[in-house]
């Protein structure tokens, strides 16, 4: 099936050039910014509508409606409309055919429009939305080699939300870190290196063995007094620190539980 963008940014950019790469066709872009030295064709909305067979829509989420409100009154039938948003759901294409509308979320953080293929091709994507939609775009991801899930529209926010606990929320406390290397006496580059071969260790040690495999640490432990010392100096952090460490003693709980049912 013919495939069109509309929207010429860090996703659409990225992810059309790795569908061409595996042998989809795309048709171009629709975009109000067209990209110098583009592999892909540009064209007005209406040229690319009637041009596509499935269009995704790659705005940002505040602009979606509005490239909606602008295509919805097109010919539309037998088009396949999408959009990448992980927050928003199919519900967003009001007044359309739902059948032939979804949401498709790449769980990959997109920081460039020249996104490395082999990282896309890695990407886990989710679905959401009408029936006729989830089969197109399945195929297309079938024909890539991607993985997926199709998923309900009433856990498209919880979906959303777990997707930046591992994300924006890993990066955010991995700020705090190197905020108390710099108490410490670090610079902010000493304390980014610094940290550097414990962050990678320990990302592969929860690739390897999973999040209950890899926690390590006081908690795990039940080592109060470490944990009294660390409490004691967190300042501004205290309650966070606390927070994350509930988890932990949840997740030893837990795993000590497992080892006394298989025992």
């Amino acid at each position: 099936m013919k495939t069109g963008f509309i929207g010429a940014g860090k996703c659409g950019m990225s992810l059309a050039a790795y569908f061409a790469g595996k042998g989809i066709e795309i048709c171009g872009f629709a975009s109000h910014h067209n990209v110098k030295d583009s592999i892909f064709a540009f064209y007005s909305i209406n040229e690319l509508v009637s041009k596509s067979d499935i269009m995704f829509i790659t705005v940002t989420d505040t602009a979606i409606c509005d490239v909606w409100q602008e295509i919805k009154g097109l010919d539309l039938k037998n088009k396949i409309i999408c959009h990448c948003s992980g927050s928003l759901t199919s519900a967003v294409f009001e007044g359309a055919n739902g059948e032939n509308v979804c949401s498709v979320h790449p769980m990959l953080a997109f920081n460039s429009p020249n996104t490395p293929s082999d990282a896309i091709e890695n990407a886990f994507f989710t679905l959401e939305g009408g029936a006729e939609a989830v089969k197109a775009v399945s195929k297309l991801l079938k024909i890539a080699g991607n993985r997926y899930k199709i998923i309900d529209r009433r856990y498209k926010a919880e979906y959303h939300a777990a997707a930046c606990f591992a994300s924006n929320f890993v990066v955010s406390v991995c700020e705090k870190a190197e905020e108390h290397l710099k108490n410490c006496g670090f610079t902010r580059e000493e304390a980014h290196t610094a940290l550097i071969p414990l962050m990678r260790n320990n990302m592969d040690n929860i690739i390897a063995c999973g999040t209950h495999g890899a926690i390590t640490g006081p908690a795990v432990r039940g080592d109060m007094i470490t944990i009294e010392k660390h409490l004691g100096v967190m300042g501004r952090d205290t309650e966070l620190y606390k927070l994350l460490t509930d988890i932990i003693f949840e997740m030893r709980e837990m795993k000590t539980e497992n080892i006394n049912a298989d025992t």
